[in-house]
């Protein structure tokens, strides 16, 4: 398998040197960390050296292993380094000085994705969480009542149907039941409500691999917070999956703050716990999630499992399960 070294070139500034491949080349116009193919018996740290020296004319120091990682049939190396001249443009079309957290403003190429999410991601230090769809496993359940409740009015709906009204809001898919039978929409919402809760909270399911995340990042230092319009029964539920004790803080209905995608619920729960924008990610199933979150000031991962939100512009990053989501915060090296 050819190997290729890449580098994560540090400016004193802080800032990291990234390019844009040309015209012609594989994965043209995507940006990329800098570097280049390992001739035979060559290190990582020669070829990163050489690759930089020929490409760009650039001179680095400090070069030290961080990851490796195979993506489209190369084995990468990628390599942390120091510069402080400008790039010379001889195979890319263009280059930037980026700092660490506009990294997810870029398309990057396969390879360099991930690496350029976790580099964006590093400041972390607090998340703030959607509850439904995200920590926890209602979607099934709630499916299955709002497809009943349309049955007994009169108006058959699959599952999917159902939850694509539901990935919305609750009140809009009792709205859009309400417009096909003779049932109020408040009366559509409490039926619905009362039927989910009888049940949720006799067997409440997290999310798969939430509660491996949850403690991973509580032990490198990120607290968690539960941002929800779900009433305080959600601690009774995060209780009974034994993960209450790893969540600092929540803002629930009894706060009383406009629904999301209005950004007060987030700005309320910045104040609240005196926490910095800059240093969190809101995280939930639904764009009104992280558009509450970007106009809070706050950076957003979409838990898109169906890819039903692929043109969201709101968040910095998607991610299809729990998986990514672990892959972006939790890299397995530190910068």
């Amino acid at each position: 398998m050819m190997r290729v070294s890449a580098g994560i070139v540090r400016y004193p500034d802080g800032r990291i040197l990234i390019c844009r491949r040309g015209e012609g080349r594989k994965n043209a116009h995507l940006w990329e960390f800098p570097g280049g193919k390992q001739e035979a018996g060559e290190s990582p740290e020669d070829a990163l050296r050489r690759e930089l020296l020929e490409e760009l004319s650039l001179p680095i120091a400090d070069i030290s292993p961080l990851c490796r990682r195979e993506a489209q049939g190369i084995a990468f190396d990628f390599l942390t380094a120091t510069a402080t001249r400008a790039p010379v443009l001889t195979e890319h079309e263009g280059y930037a000085l980026v700092h660490p957290a506009e990294m997810t403003k870029y398309v990057f190429c396969p390879a360099d994705e991930v690496v350029a999410r976790q580099i964006a991601f590093a400041n972390v230090r607090a998340c703030l969480w959607d509850f439904d769809g995200t920590l926890m496993d209602t979607y099934p359940l709630l499916t299955e009542v709002f497809v009943r409740i349309a049955a007994e009015n009169g108006v058959r709906l699959t599952a999917e149907n159902a939850l694509s009204l539901l990935k919305g809001t609750l009140r809009d898919a009792c709205a859009a039941l309400s417009a096909l039978t003779d049932v109020s929409v408040d009366e559509l919402l409490k039926e619905c409500r009362a039927a989910e809760a009888e049940r949720l909270l006799d067997a409440p399911k997290l999310l798969c691999g939430i509660p491996e995340l949850l403690l991973a990042l509580h032990e490198r230092g990120v607290r968690h917070y539960v941002v929800t319009h779900r009433d305080l029964r959600c601690r009774d539920m995060l209780a009974q999956c034994g993960v209450l004790p790893l969540i600092s803080g929540f803002l629930t209905h009894e706060d009383g703050y406009p629904r999301k995608p209005a950004p007060e619920m987030v700005q309320g729960c910045l104040q609240r716990y005196a926490l910095a924008a800059d240093d969190c990610i809101m995280i939930g199933d639904r764009p009104l999630d992280t558009r509450a979150g970007k106009a809070a000031g706050v950076r957003g991962i979409l838990l898109d499992a169906d890819g039903r939100f692929a043109g969201e512009k709101s968040c910095e990053a998607r991610a299809e399960n729990v998986a990514e989501i672990a892959e972006m915060l939790l890299p397995d090296w530190c910068l």
